[in-house]
C-alpha cells in the first residue's frame, strides 16, 4: 500500500497573471514549473500550512481566499 501525504498548492493571479516558481536545476524535476505549496504538518491546518509555504518559498504574507 502506498503512503499518502497531504499537501496544498495555490494559484495566486493578479492582473489576469499567474503566478509559477520555476524548480532549481539541481532538484527533483529541476527546471520544471510548480505553483507555490507543498506538504502539511501534523497538526496543521490547509490553510495555516498553505501561509507557511507561501512564506518559505516567497518571503511574503498571503492571505487564503477560497478553498
Amino acid at each position: 500500500m502506498k503512503k499518502r501525504i497531504a499537501v496544498v498548492g495555490a494559484a495566486i493571479i493578479e492582473n489576469q497573471k499567474l503566478l509559477a516558481a520555476k524548480r532549481s536545476e539541481g532538484r527533483s524535476l529541476g527546471g520544471y514549473w510548480e505553483f507555490p505549496g507543498g506538504k502539511i504538518n501534523e497538526g496543521e491546518t490547509p490553510e495555516a500550512a498553505l501561509q507557511r509555504e507561501v512564506f518559505e518559498e516567497f518571503g511574503a504574507n498571503a492571505t487564503i481566499f477560497e478553498k
